[in-house]
């Protein structure tokens, strides 16, 4: 009897002890709740993100921009109109030279030596002359007197017209002899510069060899090549400029362009500079021109597209309870702000403009509305 009421006590105050464990383990799975619960409420904060306003555009504008050469309008390789000896040579490659300058001079002593010989023919018939002039008087004379033939005199006038025949023949060789000398002689056809030298002294040249090339200094033309289909684009610009360097020149169209290049299959133009402009042969020009691209888009921040599956770009926009949505769209143009975006968006609607690696589709967000750029 002892022993059973020592039994009942001990199970009663285990079933006592394990009640209070009971209470002490929902009180704290309790209080871990409300824990949980106070640090979701703390880490649901609403992000804010700044929103642009899609505005409809009709076309955008592209810059293009073509390469091309600066070339002098006039380009002379100076030769000579005779074979000779190089004898002088009066300037070099950067000289610049005046219209009428003297450049580079032939040996000319076979040439004076000439024109000694042929001054001493003209005076040997000359003196030939003077004698039949005084023979045909005479026999004149004695004509007159009925003691001269006709014959004689005939003789004498046939001898003469002879003499002065070879006498004009000998004035032709000096004029020519004189212009031979005149040729041995470059002279500059035009101002300019000189770019290229092609002989030094004692050197031999034949008639035609180029010597020296010489660059106008005035009409300074830039030849670009276009794309044929912007030729109609190109050619109508009202007031073309190209770039040389730094500097932008105001240019006219020389010609409208004739053919394709069969290399470059391009079509080339010529634009003729201002004068005065500081260009130099064979710089870089670079014609500028602006052409408006006739398509449906709209401009969005390049901090806006994200890149998407399948190098699809996307955009995140506010949709219904400021949650987040994504876009696809096809980026037909972009600057070094900007993007020009056509697809599945409307005029008005707000794009988020910066950010999107915080962000994901779904996610409750409060847009600050900003202005586009």
């Amino acid at each position: 009897m002892y022993r059973l009421m020592n039994g009942s006590a001990v199970a009663v105050a285990l079933s006592t002890l394990l009640v209070g464990c009971g209470e002490n383990t929902q009180a704290k799975t309790t209080s871990d709740a409300a824990s949980t619960a106070e640090s979701n409420s703390t880490g649901s904060t609403v992000l804010t993100v700044e929103t642009v306003a899609l505005e409809s555009s009709p076309s955008y504008e592209v810059q293009r921009e073509y390469v091309g050469v600066v070339k002098a309008g006039q380009q002379a390789n100076l030769g000579f109109e005779l074979a000779g000896k190089v004898n002088q040579i009066l300037v070099d490659v950067g000289d610049t030279v005046t219209e009428g300058q003297q450049l580079i001079k032939l040996d000319t002593q076979l040439l004076k030596t000439e024109s000694s010989q042929l001054k001493a023919q003209a005076e040997e018939v000359k003196a030939q002359l003077s004698l039949v002039a005084a023979n045909l008087k005479r026999q004149r004379s004695l004509k007159a007197k009925g003691f001269s033939a006709e014959a004689e005199i005939d003789s004498l006038t046939s001898k003469q017209r002879v003499l002065q025949a070879n006498l004009l023949r000998i004035d032709a060789s000096v004029k020519g002899n004189d212009l031979k000398l005149v040729k041995s002689t470059i002279l500059a056809p035009y101002s300019g510069t000189i770019a290229t030298r092609f002989v030094s002294l004692g050197d031999v040249v034949n008639v035609g060899n180029p010597t020296l090339t010489l660059l106008a200094l005035e009409d300074k033309e830039a030849f670009i090549g276009i794309p044929a289909h912007q030729m109609q684009k190109v050619t109508s610009l009202s007031a073309p400029s190209i770039r040389v360097g730094l500097n932008d020149y105001a240019v006219e169209l020389l010609n409208p362009g004739a053919m394709v290049d069969t290399q470059s299959r391009s079509v080339g133009l010529r634009y003729l500079f201002p004068e005065q402009s500081s260009v130099l042969e064979g710089q870089l020009a670079y014609l500028q021109f602006d052409e408006q691209v006739e398509e449906q888009g709209y401009w969005v921040p390049l901090t806006g597209l994200i890149d998407g599956l399948r190098g699809v770009w996307n955009i995140f926009v506010i949709g219904d309870g400021n949650k987040v949505e994504r876009r696809s769209v096809q980026v037909l143009f972009a600057n070094n702000q900007q993007a020009y975006v056509s697809g599945a968006i409307e005029d008005g609607e707000q794009v988020i403009a910066s950010g999107l690696h915080r962000l994901v589709p779904g996610q409750t967000v409060k847009p600050v509305s900003t202005a586009a750029e």
